[in-house]
């Protein structure tokens, strides 16, 4: 819900910036922002840690051609806990996973380049995005969901810089782990 966005604390410069543009969205274009609107949409994001938060769970995304965390969007639903579950639950086939904090762990507004899924083109957009981190087994078995990636992996966070191809998006990861790791 919207209140996720009005209460999260932001944490530096950019999260400031982020959390104005997206509640000037919202004043805007208020539900049609948890469908997928053109220009701009909501979405929610997870981060997986292990038991011993040294490992993250990642996908290998196809439209990024890098591990990723696992993500997408509102389609409807408003509550972005709830999407960022699902969609854990429907990429790498873990089924008992826990938040770590019940308020996100961070927002951000990302830019989408234009891609083709299902053999149509995908205007460039950019995700409204807020974040969670949740536990999951590591004992738990995984499941690829091929529709939308190439793979589903524990990576060891000091390896994580080996896997992420996309710069911008390895600085969030970094700064997600850094406030779940303390």
């Amino acid at each position: 819900m919207i209140k996720e966005i009005y209460n999260y604390k932001p944490k530096n410069k950019d999260e400031i910036n982020d959390k104005t543009y997206m509640l000037e969205l919202y004043e805007t274009h208020k539900e049609k922002l948890y469908s997928r609107f053109k220009f701009f949409h909501f979405t929610a994001s997870a981060v997986v840690f292990n038991a011993n938060y040294d490992k993250v769970l990642f996908v290998y995304h196809k439209i990024y051609d890098s591990w990723a965390w696992m993500g997408g969007h509102m389609d409807g639903m408003q509550d972005f806990l709830e999407v960022a579950k699902k969609e854990v639950k429907e990429e790498s086939g873990l089924k008992d996973i826990k938040p770590v904090f019940k308020h996100p762990v961070s927002i951000e507004v990302l830019s989408v380049a234009e891609h083709y899924k299902n053999g149509e083109v995908v205007s460039p957009h950019q995700h409204l995005n807020v974040t969670y981190a949740f536990i999951g087994n590591e004992e738990d078995e995984l499941r690829v969901n091929y529709d939308e990636t190439k793979g589903v992996k524990w990576i060891k966070i000091s390896e994580l810089e080996n896997y992420v191809d996309e710069e911008r998006m390895l600085k969030i990861y970094n700064k997600i782990i850094e406030r779940v790791v303390k």
